[in-house]
């Protein structure tokens, strides 16, 4: 059993980074409307905060689940998704995170737990990309759930973590 704590400082900040990682890498592969860009950190942060009955049994994910319900009581905010997504170099900085993480959680964790953890990164991204209509045209029209893009990236980042692309 493996919890947050147990890992190095930077370590720890690093395994918190990857959640938004995971999701930052599907807005930034299809930019769109402001509108889509908050819809899609609002998917991720309710994914995350809502799946703890879901990894009861992860001791590691109910670590950082609650790690971060803690600094939600604490800070009332978090960093504004919307400018993290658009930042210079969002992509390639949130690239650089996953492979840190998937280094510190295969070393740090036990093989299930980082596992595990590797599976919520690719439900993070899997919510993010299915949370905002894109490619709409007029008003809105049209579009589809998820684009070529994003099923890009998603193939992409399940490479990294060592997992199956979902099918969506």
């Amino acid at each position: 059993m493996t919890l947050i704590g147990e890992f190095d400082p930077d370590n720890q900040l690093l395994l918190m980074q990857g959640l938004e990682a995971a999701a930052v890498l599907i807005s930034t592969a299809s930019p769109g409307r402001k509108e889509e860009t908050v819809s899609e950190g609002f998917a991720m942060a309710d994914f995350v905060l809502k799946s703890g009955p879901d990894h009861i049994t992860q001791p590691l994910l109910m670590s950082i689940i609650q790690t971060l319900k803690d600094r939600a009581s604490d800070r009332g905010s978090f960093p504004d998704y919307g400018k993290v997504v658009a930042a210079p170099g969002a992509r390639d900085r949130a690239l650089g995170i996953v492979r840190s993480v998937v280094t510190v959680v295969d070393a740090g964790a036990t093989p299930d737990e980082a596992s595990a953890y590797k599976a919520w990164l690719l439900g993070i991204a899997t919510v993010v990309a299915q949370a905002g209509k894109e490619d709409q045209g007029f008003l809105g029209s049209g579009g589809v759930m998820v684009n070529d893009a994003e099923r890009a990236e998603l193939r992409e980042l399940a490479g990294l973590l060592g997992l199956e692309a979902p099918a969506v």
